[in-house]
C-alpha cells in the first residue's frame, strides 16, 4: 500500500483525509502544516517521498502552484483540493473534498492506479438502467461461478435482458461449466439463450473496461460478473495489472458485490477473513452474503447463525443462505447445463430462483 504526506492547514479536512487513508491501511509518514515543513521533510527523506502521494490543500501557509510544481518530481503523485475558493483559480485540476469515506477512497485508488488519468468526475457513479451485481468466493470451492451462472439464467427466465461475464481470470469457468468454445468472437457478447448473452473479459476488454461497461449497461437490464475469488481485495483495488480492473470496476461501480462462502468449518474460517478484510476497505458496491452448501438440521443451523454472528457488523442489504443439495448441482455439471434445465424442482434451483425475483423486484 502506497504510503501519504499530507499537506493541508485545516484540522478538519486533514483529519478526515489522514484518518479515513489510515484506518484503509495506509500510512501516513508526515503531516505538513505549512509549506516550509513540508520542504524540510522531503528534503531529509528522498527515499520515503519517491514513493509517496501528496494529499495537499489550497489553504496550506507559502502554497503555490509553482512550488508544487518544483516538487512534484520528488513524489509518487500529487492530488490537490480545494478549501480555499480564492487561491482555487491559481491551480488545475483540484478536487472538492470528498463529503464520504468511500468517494475519497476511490479517489485515492484511482490516482494510484492510474496516475495520469485524472478527471474532476472521478469520485461518482455514472447513471445507467442497468443493475449490476458482481458475485465474488469467499475462499475456494463456494460455488460462486455456479451462483452467477444460476442467478443470470433466473434473471434471463423473469425477461431481464441480462449479460453474464466471465470476470474471473485467474481461472475462468463458466465455458468449461458449459462446454463451450470461441465466447469471444467478433460481436461484443454472445446469445447462449433467451434474453441472456455471455462474454469473457480478457486483456483487450481491460484496456477499456469502462467504455465496455457502459456499452453493456445501455443494452442489458442486469449485469452479472463472477469474479472469482475476493482474497487480497485491498491490494487489488489499487493494483495497476490489467487482472485487477473487473474487481476495481465492480467495487467502484457495481450496484452490488454479493459475497459467498461454505457453511463449513473452512468456509467460516475464509469468510471472516474476508469480513475482517472489509471493515477496513471502503466499496462503493453494497454488499451481500449468501452461504452456500447448507447442512440439514441443526448442524445448519448452527452454520447459519455463525455466518450470521460474522457478517452482521457489515451491515449488508441481503443474507441469504442456500441449502446443500450436491445431486442436483452435479447432475447440471454432467449435462453442462443450468438447475433450471435439469431439474427445476431442486431445492438449490428454487433457492436461486427466488434470490433473482428479489433482485427483480
Amino acid at each position: 500500500m502506497p504510503t501519504v504526506i499530507t499537506a493541508i492547514s485545516s484540522s478538519e479536512t486533514e483529519g478526515f483525509i489522514a484518518g479515513t487513508l489510515f484506518t484503509q491501511g495506509w500510512s501516513v509518514v508526515f503531516r505538513a502544516i505549512d509549506w516550509a515543513s513540508l520542504e524540510r521533510f522531503i528534503s531529509a527523506n528522498q527515499d520515503v517521498a519517491r514513493g509517496a502521494l501528496l494529499l495537499f490543500a489550497s489553504d496550506l501557509p507559502g502554497i503555490s502552484k509553482e512550488k508544487v510544481n518544483s516538487i512534484a518530481p520528488q513524489l509518487r503523485q500529487t492530488i490537490g483540493f480545494s478549501t480555499d475558493k480564492q487561491q482555487k483559480s491559481e491551480f488545475i485540476d483540484l478536487y472538492e473534498v470528498p463529503q464520504s469515506v468511500t468517494d475519497l477512497v476511490t479517489l485515492v485508488r484511482g490516482f494510484v492506479r492510474a496516475p495520469l488519468l485524472r478527471g474532476l468526475n472521478t469520485p461518482h457513479r455514472a447513471p445507467r438502467k442497468a443493475r449490476v451485481i458482481a458475485v465474488g468466493s469467499a475462499g475456494s470451492y463456494t460455488g460462486c461461478t455456479m451462483l452467477a451462472m444460476n442467478l443470470a439464467m433466473e434473471l434471463s427466465i423473469l425477461e431481464k435482458s441480462t449479460l453474464l461475464i466471465e470476470g474471473n481470470y485467474r481461472a475462468p469457468s463458466i465455458a468449461a461449466y458449459l462446454a463451450m468454445r470461441n465466447i469471444n468472437s467478433d460481436a461484443q457478447w454472445k446469445s447462449i439463450a433467451p434474453h441472456l448473452s455471455l462474454v469473457e473479459i480478457n486483456q483487450d476488454h481491460a484496456g477499456e473496461i469502462n467504455d465496455f461497461m457502459d456499452r453493456a449497461a445501455a443494452e442489458f437490464e442486469c449485469i452479472i460478473v463472477d469474479l472469482g475469488s475476493i482474497s487480497g481485495l485491498s491490494n487489488r483495488l489499487t493494483d495497476r495489472r490489467w487482472t485487477s480492473t473487473m474487481t476495481t470496476w465492480c467495487c467502484d461501480q457495481g450496484d452490488e458485490l454479493m459475497i459467498v462462502s461454505r457453511a463449513d468449518q473452512l468456509g467460516a474460517h475464509r469468510l471472516a477473513q474476508v469480513v475482517a478484510l472489509l471493515q477496513n476497505t471502503s466499496v462503493r458496491a453494497g454488499l451481500s452474503f449468501v452461504m452456500n452448501m447448507k447442512a440439514p438440521g441443526k448442524r445448519g443451523e448452527s452454520e447459519q447463525a455463525k455466518f450470521l454472528s460474522c457478517t452482521t457488523p457489515l451491515k449488508p442489504i441481503r443474507v441469504r443462505s442456500i441449502a446443500k443439495d450436491s445431486r442436483a448441482v452435479m447432475a447440471a455439471e454432467d449435462e453442462h447445463a443450468t438447475l433450471v434445465e435439469t431439474n427445476v424442482r431442486s431445492n438449490v434451483r428454487k433457492a436461486i430462483a427466488n434470490l433473482a425475483r428479489e433482485l427483480e423486484s
